[in-house]
């Protein structure tokens, strides 16, 4: 069978109304991708916000903790000071009271 002769590579012609309607479809699709990216970073700058403000929450969180260990360790501190204190006055009270004389006692504080 012979060829056909020609080019088979032959340009379409599309009708002007197919490509108008073709471009206002693209016109569309682009105005409605523009619409979700800017919903989608109008929520990226929120939760930027968010996180700033929580970040700002811990830092505060954290100094008040902070003073709170370093106040609990004074606090364990005059509470052994005063323990031993006490012990001590009971040693003294206790050698005073079984006639031991001043020397005596400074010797066994010692």
């Amino acid at each position: 069978m012979p060829r056909p002769k020609g080019s088979k590579n032959k340009k379409s012609i599309i009708p002007v109304d197919v490509i108008e309607e073709r471009i206002v479809a693209q016109k569309e699709s682009v105005a409605s991708l523009n619409g979700e990216l800017d919903s989608i970073l109008a929520t990226i700058k929120e939760q930027q916000l968010l996180a700033k403000t929580k970040k700002a929450e811990i830092r505060k969180a954290e100094k008040v903790f902070a003073a709170l260990v370093e106040q609990k360790e004074k606090s364990e501190a005059i509470a052994s000071a005063t323990a031993k204190k006490a012990e001590i006055e009971g040693v003294v009270e206790q050698l005073i009271n079984s006639g031991k004389s001043a020397e005596e006692i400074l010797s066994h504080l010692n």
